[in-house]
This record gives structure tokens, C-alpha cells and sequence, in this order.
């Protein structure tokens, strides 16, 4: 079929370029304190077979969700960092800025994919104190390639707040015995500069006008949260493997919103290793929405359950959202339910492929998938 030789002329081209290397689930670029180049690339590519749908026939999605993350350090604590995307998305997903590129209902590949430079910012680490300036993304959850499964990113991702221009700054207390503690804040608005669009699938430049929530051109806007881990203070294994996030943003009203925009998270991850080659995973996020996209009568939560489990070259994960929509309107006030899972195998440090399941009854559109994922990857 087209679409699974469309995956291996595009594995074939990036295996040619690159060794493969350990994957990643997000990567802190303060630990780099020389001089010189570094980064993280990523191929990771989804072939789905739409199985069952709500609407008529039955296709297939060929799509992407790749980065490539750089950076240069200047050394004395000073860096540079990037991260461009070539993002696509499973159907149901919306032509957006900071959202996916897809055609609904048909048969799609490569050729809807947007590339994205999605952060560009400038960082200053020391021990205490982390501060950030260009365009980046506000942190209030957990990041997205916490949640396991080879379909977890998705639901996550598409309530994260992306692609703001302001500047924060992270305190961060190492306790020792009581663990690790950040507290992060951050004021931005939403890119209306030449960065604001994409290559392949042009989404079209944003400006004040557009509309939307934090896109004011002024900083009105802000996130703050705090994070800990490494908690060993009760001496047991349940504590030290836990790790939380608590987070709140206010996204400002555009100038055709009715309102402001209110984000509320709490976030719980326990990681345990079982034996030498087994280690497991649970993962919970509760994110509260007040007033979706600048709508004063809409409000929404996301409650996220998952589990993985880790043993050699093999893995599991799963995940299941139940998303609460509280709406005025009939056809918004649709209550929600996301269940995904997969099992994967390493073929080789770096290489890994999963095969997964995915039911989804979100936003009037119900769908079931299976589907092939490989991802590629290599840091330097």
C-alpha cells in the first residue's frame, strides 16, 4: 500500500543521515554548561488504519510528530536553544496555530505536515536560578512525552499552551533528603512574528487581529507553576520514586474573545524500578479548563490515567482521559472518553517500533484506530 511504503522510503532516508541513540522524555538544557553544539533528533512516524468511525468509509493516516531540538553553549551558563517540528496529526485535528494539519475523513500522508520552529529562546542556568527570553512554551502540566503509550502525547498535547513570546525564570531548591523543587514563572503572548507560520502546509501568519486567547502583543498573560522529585524523606520506595507538578495560567483575551482563559493542573508521576530489568510507571493529570478559548460559557477538564511497564527491549503503556465539558450550548456540552494503548520493542539503541490501539469519543467525533509507529532518534 502507498502509505507503508511512504514509511519506509522515509525511515530508509533517515537511517542513512543518522545513527540511532536512547529516546528521550524531554530534555533539560541547563545541564549543558561547556562550549559548542548539541541537540536531539527524532523521527517518529504513525501509519493508522481507521477501523471504525462515525462518519461513512473507512481510511487510512500516514503522519508525523518529529524534532529536531539544537543548542550552542557559550559556556559560563549561557545557551541557545531550538526545537522545529514537523507535525502532523491523527483525523479530528484542526489547521491551527500550534495544533496539527489534517484532512478529515480521507485517506492523507506527508503532504499536510507543517514544520514549526516551535521554541527559540535564550537561557541563562545556574545551580539556584534558570531564566529563559524568546519564544517557548508556558509550563503548567506535565510535559507530553511523560505519558506512555505510543498514542499518550496526543491528548495532552493538544491542551499544552505552545508558541509564546515573554521571558520566566525557574527557582530551584535542592533539599537533599526532602528532594528537588522548581518553582517556575512566566509572562508571554501569543507569536505574531515571522515564526507565526510554517513551511509545506502554510497555516497562515498570526496577528493581534486574528483574535484569540493571549494574543495581545502585550504581556497580560503568565503561568506559574511548581514541580519536585527525588522525595526520600519517609524512606521508602513509594516517595522516592514519585515526582508532581502543580500549575496555574491566565491567558488574556484577544480583542474579539468574551473573556480570559484559566488553566489549572495537577500532575502525579511514581516511577519504581521492580528488579533488575523490569521498571514500571503511573502517570495522573487533572487539568481544569475555565472558559475554552476565550468562551465565557465553556468551561472543561481532562483527567488522564496511565501505566507503563518497562522490561529489556519490551514495553507497555496505556492511558485513559475522561474529558467533562461544561457548555451552554448543546452541541459543545458533549461529555468525553480517550483509551489508548501499545506494546513496543527496541530493535536496536535508538530504534524502537509499537503497534497500539486508540477509541476515541471526543468532540462528537468517534473513531477506533490500529496502528505501526517507529521512531528513530539520536542526541549529540
Amino acid at each position: 500500500m502507498k502509505i507503508f511504503f511512504n514509511i519506509i522510503l522515509a525511515l530508509i532516508i533517515f537511517t542513512t543521515s543518522m545513527n540511532a541513540e536512547e529516546g528521550h522524555e524531554g530534555h533539560d538544557h541547563g545541564a549543558h554548561g561547556g562550549e559548542g553544539f548539541y541537540g536531539h533528533l527524532e523521527l517518529n512516524i504513525f501509519a493508522d488504519k481507521i477501523t471504525s468511525v462515525s462518519s461513512d468509509g473507512k481510511y487510512e493516516e500516514l503522519y508525523s510528530h518529529s524534532h529536531a531540538e539544537l543548542g550552542y553553549g557559550f559556556g559560563e551558563s549561557w545557551s541557545i536553544n531550538s526545537n522545529t517540528k514537523l507535525e502532523g496529526g491523527p483525523d479530528g485535528d484542526a489547521h491551527a496555530h500550534g495544533g496539527y494539519a489534517t484532512p478529515a475523513g480521507k485517506d492523507h500522508g506527508i503532504d499536510d505536515h507543517m514544520l514549526v520552529l516551535e521554541t527559540l529562546q535564550l537561557n541563562y542556568d545556574s545551580d539556584n536560578f534558570s531564566g529563559y527570553i524568546g519564544k517557548f512554551n508556558p509550563v503548567v502540566g506535565f510535559n507530553y512525552h511523560n505519558f506512555p503509550g505510543m498514542y499518550g502525547y496526543q491528548v495532552i498535547e493538544a491542551y499544552q499552551i505552545k508558541e509564546k513570546i515573554g521571558f520566566g525564570g525557574i527557582l530551584k531548591n535542592d533539599t537533599g533528603y526532602y528532594g528537588n523543587h522548581k518553582l517556575n514563572l512566566s509572562t508571554f503572548f501569543a507569536d505574531t512574528g515571522p515564526f507565526s507560520d510554517s513551511l509545506f502546509f502554510e497555516r497562515g501568519h498570526n496577528s493581534k487581529e486574528d483574535s484569540g486567547v493571549s494574543n495581545t502583543e502585550d504581556f497580560s498573560s503568565y503561568a506559574i507553576s511548581y514541580s519536585g522529585s527525588n522525595l526520600s524523606m519517609f524512606n521508602n520506595f513509594f516517595m522516592e520514586g514519585l515526582s508532581y507538578r502543580f500549575g496555574f495560567a491566565e491567558q488574556a483575551a484577544g480583542i474579539n474573545d468574551a473573556t480570559d482563559n484559566s488553566k489549572y493542573s495537577a500532575s502525579l508521576m511514581h516511577k519504581q524500578d521492580l528488579s533488575n530489568d523490569l521498571t514500571s510507571k503511573f502517570i495522573f493529570e487533572r487539568m481544569h479548563i475555565d472558559n475554552k478559548a476565550g468562551e465565557a460559557a465553556h468551561n472543561r477538564s481532562h483527567t488522564t490515567g496511565g501505566f507503563g511497564l518497562y522490561n529489556k527491549e519490551w514495553s507497555f503503556g496505556t492511558t485513559y482521559t475522561y474529558t467533562d465539558n461544561d457548555a451552554d450550548e448543546a452541541d459543545e456540552g458533549h461529555n468525553g472518553k480517550v483509551f489508548q494503548a501499545s506494546i513496543g520493542y527496541n530493535i536496536a539503541p535508538g530504534m524502537e517500533i509499537n503497534f497500539g490501539y486508540k477509541s476515541q469519543d471526543l468532540d462528537d467525533k468517534e473513531n477506533e484506530r490500529l496502528g505501526i509507529n517507529f521512531k528513530l532518534s539520536q542526541g549529540f
